[in-house]
């Protein structure tokens, strides 16, 4: 798929805080013509958050409690019988079983229908996306207290079943004609290297390597990584990744001392996605015009630094800094206004 994957500056995002999912979708489908997404409801469900909304896929490896953000481990019963009926599951089931919950994700049943109620030639992408292996790794306590993420057959078993949670979405999104990006979201990714997520580079290529691998498997998919903090970017190039998403409005100069590895992604296909938008520092009095300008100089740096313009004009993607699920209405919709004004111009001014 990535042969023909040229976004051009594709406005795209993720959550909202509506409490009714149609009207939540409407929203989007209104603004977001070319790459729609699917909109997680946080402020709706506790149990619409990060790791609690793709327990059910993880079953009976992870279980969430009712009503709660929480999650635990293993769902009462022993390590061992847990793995077997997860790995059983994961090699017998149907794949929809992978597939969001309704219950925990009223956006996705409301997307499905309104895509299938759309033209034809309508919303030519779609895009999903799930929890990150390391992310939900870290959320996840053991029955020994520490965080499935350092238990390495529970961590991998994670990790597989987050694919095939990637793949049930590409599969129900293409199966409507579209094609399908899917975000992996690693907001934990930003503690890498730091005291306070002690993870080696290796385990955390294994770990995105398995669930890109159980992704692929199952549909044809262009993947990309979320991380909303600075990270090491050249790990991200290097896990095989289609796509990384950034907080450029607040990171962009960290990702500047990665020209060879955003050379490399660009390079076999790939793309970046600026989220060029802020979200937790939004304080709306910004402008698309202000933020355009921030970007264009983000890339006007790494033209300085050998990338090549057309390259990077033709595998770019404007995004929101991060979810805007714990954000108001207000805030919200006029983040994603300025993140389709962004794109606009970035398509005028930037060739």
């Amino acid at each position: 798929m990535l042969e023909d994957f040229a976004p051009n500056f594709t406005a795209a995002g993720i959550g909202l805080p509506y409490p009714d999912p149609a009207e939540a979708v409407a929203q989007v489908l209104s603004r977001l013509n070319e790459m729609p997404y699917w909109p997680q409801l946080p402020q709706r469900n506790p149990c619409e958050d990060m790791a609690p909304q793709y327990a059910s896929a993880l079953a009976p490896l992870v279980a969430g409690e009712p009503g709660s953000r929480q999650v635990i481990a293993f769902g009462g019963l022993d390590r061992e019988q847990a793995l077997a009926v997860f790995y059983e599951r994961l090699m017998t089931a149907p794949l929809e079983e992978f597939a969001p919950d309704p219950a925990c994700a009223a956006g996705w049943p409301a997307f499905l229908e309104a895509i299938g109620a759309a033209r034809g030639d309508a919303f030519p992408w779609l895009k999903g996306h799930v929890t990150g292996p390391v992310t939900m790794g870290l959320a996840v306590p053991g029955t020994d207290g520490k965080a499935l993420l350092y238990d390495d057959e529970a961590a991998e078993a994670v990790a597989r079943g987050l694919g095939a949670a990637a793949g049930a979405q590409a599969a129900a999104l293409a199966a409507l004609g579209r094609k399908v990006m899917i975000f992996i979201d690693e907001p934990a990714l930003s503690g890498f290297g730091s005291a306070f997520t002690p993870v080696s580079r290796e385990t955390v290529l294994g770990l995105l390597g398995a669930c890109f691998e159980e992704a692929r498997a199952r549909c044809e998919v262009v993947l990309g990584v979320h991380c909303c903090g600075n990270t090491d970017w050249s790990l991200l190039v290097d896990s095989g990744v289609d796509v990384i998403n950034l907080d450029s409005h607040g990171y962009g100069d960290h990702l500047l001392l990665y020209p060879e590895s955003v050379d490399a992604l660009l390079a076999r296909g790939g793309a970046v996605a600026w989220g060029a938008v802020p979200t937790l520092e939004y304080k709306g009095n910004e402008t698309g015009e202000a933020l355009w300008a921030g970007l264009q100089s983000l890339l006007a740096g790494f033209e300085e630094k050998g990338l090549d313009r057309e390259a990077l004009a033709r595998q770019s993607l404007v995004t929101p800094a991060c979810g805007m699920g714990g954000l108001s209405v207000d805030q919200a919709l006029a983040i994603l206004d300025l993140t389709v004004e962004v794109s606009r111009l970035a398509r005028e001014q930037y060739a």
